[in-house]
């Protein structure tokens, strides 16, 4: 089989090589043009792209070193409630009984802070020194990264090529449908492309699925971020191991830190702040100028269908959200995947599963971000404004059962267990906002046996062990794995 991957950002390099390492003999091309560049709002991952390397052959002492990456233990919430909290990949409670969290419940339920659900040394901007002298960190919790996405790009581009992916650059300007919307050919300014199948990593400009039919579902209802501007600052004296999500006047700003520099965002409703009224609060709020690399608009939402016919959207293309929790490689990744285990003899049921999947992970990306702007905030018209919008009728359900018992996996799983955000994210999330009945949540731990309350003591001594764990700043950390590899 052939198929080209058209576009030649993460996304594109993600699916081509997920797709040649499960199918070496198939002829896959990334097509892309250098004259067009990437988006790059974020430059931060979620714990599948540590899958990723894990499936391709990275190391991670190669994306330390080739896109000065560092290590990502969650997101750190500023002024988004009255406390920050941390929504971490970390998961340190190895009980899990009668399906639930239970760890999580009997702590939350007690009321603990924040610093104490994910691990003190994390806030304390830490790694443990011993477990990463290890080929991979992944027995640490810590996962997930932040990267340089232009230096990200060529390192992928460089693997792909290593890998037997030919790498064309062309900008395609023409996409000639046959009837029963299947792509025949590509018209490139070069030449002419002909494939079995087409992978749409174009972007925002979604070139060859909008050619075959699909169409954009609008998640504007529930999520009101249309806007972002982006721009990078110098390295501090500090890497910190956590992203940074600091609530504004008219939405958020991410901090993302790699080596060398930090990358920047502040996301935001249009209806409430302009562009350079942002860039104002902004540079109020680091205390010095800045200069906007970006400024997106954007419509958070998804295709009613990802696959038709021969062309399949992954990436921006498919899906835009918005940078919250760092979803949309994620979910790249994991949409990847899905395809290659259907790609072999498909039919049109097998297609309608897919896009039936997809839609069960962009709805659990959609109420997951909806989580987070529940909160007491109403100090300005945006905050008061997002108290007045609807919930995702999915999300409202759920709600109302967390409340008073802890999230549970099979409350994830609709259609597909290729979700990104597990009952883990949802817990932590809500307990930083403060929207568990604690009470409830402890009556659910004292009913469970007492060998199951055995087991969740020694669990949490088992994470306070870990704790304590020899550690070292995360700056000095990547200082180390640099010299080491």
């Amino acid at each position: 089989m052939k198929i080209a991957v058209v576009g030649g950002g993460t996304a594109g390099f993600v699916s081509a090589l997920i797709l040649k390492t499960s199918f070496p003999n198939f002829k896959i091309d990334v097509v892309r043009s250098t004259k067009i560049g990437t988006i790059g709002v974020g430059e931060g991952s979620t714990e599948h792209w540590s899958a990723f390397m894990d499936f391709v052959g990275i190391h991670t002492g190669e994306l330390i070193n080739e896109c000065d990456a560092s290590f990502k233990s969650g997101i750190m919430f500023e002024d988004w409630s009255e406390k920050p909290y941390l929504q971490s990949v970390h998961e340190p409670y190895v009980a899990e009984q009668l399906s639930a969290p239970i760890a999580y419940a009997k702590l939350i339920g007690e009321k603990v802070d924040a610093r104490e659900l994910t691990g003190e040394y994390l806030w304390n901007n830490e790694t443990p020194f011993n477990k990463f002298m290890d080929e991979r960190p992944n027995d640490t919790g810590v996962a997930q990264y932040h990267f340089n996405t232009a230096k990200l790009n060529d390192f992928l581009t460089k693997f792909a090529i290593d890998k037997g992916i030919d790498v064309i650059d062309d900008e395609i300007i023409d996409v000639n449908v046959l009837e029963g919307n299947t792509i025949s050919t590509l018209q490139g300014e070069k030449q002419v492309y002909d494939y079995d199948f087409y992978i749409d990593c174009t972007g925002f400009r979604r070139l060859l699925i909008n050619a075959v039919g699909a169409e954009w579902q609008s998640y504007s209802k529930y999520l009101k971020m249309k806007e972002a501007i982006v721009f990078p600052t110098p390295e501090g004296d500090e890497i910190p191991i956590w992203t940074l999500a600091k609530a504004m006047d008219a939405g958020w700003m991410f901090r993302i830190p790699v080596q060398g520099r930090t990358g920047n965002g502040y996301i935001f409703d249009s209806d409430f702040i302009t562009a350079e009224q942002a860039h104002t609060e902004v540079e109020k709020y680091l205390g010095h100028g800045v200069e906007v690399a970006k400024h997106i608009k954007f419509d958070p939402g998804t295709l009613d269908k990802a696959w038709i016919g021969n062309v399949c959207a992954i990436g921006l293309s498919q899906s835009f959200v918005e940078p919250l929790e760092a979803s949309s490689i994620g979910s790249s990744i994991n949409q990847t995947f899905l395809l290659a285990q259907r790609l072999i003899n498909c039919n049109q049921e097998t297609i309608n599963r897919y896009n039936l999947e997809v839609t069960a992970i962009m709805d659990n990306i959609r109420d997951f971000i909806a989580l987070h702007y529940i909160t007491d905030r109403r100090d300005t018209p945006f905050w008061k404004a997002v108290s007045e919008t609807p919930l995702p009728d999915s999300l409202d359900k759920n709600l109302r059962m967390w409340k008073y018992r802890m999230p549970i996996a099979d409350d994830m799983t609709t259609h597909t267990k290729k979700v990104l955000f597990n009952e883990y994210n949802y817990a932590l999330v809500m307990h930083g906002l403060g929207l568990f009945d604690n009470d409830s949540i402890l009556k659910q731990y004292e009913t469970i046996p007492q060998g199951a309350k055995d087991h969740v003591e020694q669990s949490i001594q088992h994470k306070l062990d870990f704790d304590k764990t020899k550690t070292i700043p995360h700056k000095l950390m990547l200082q180390l794995l640099r010299r080491l590899t």
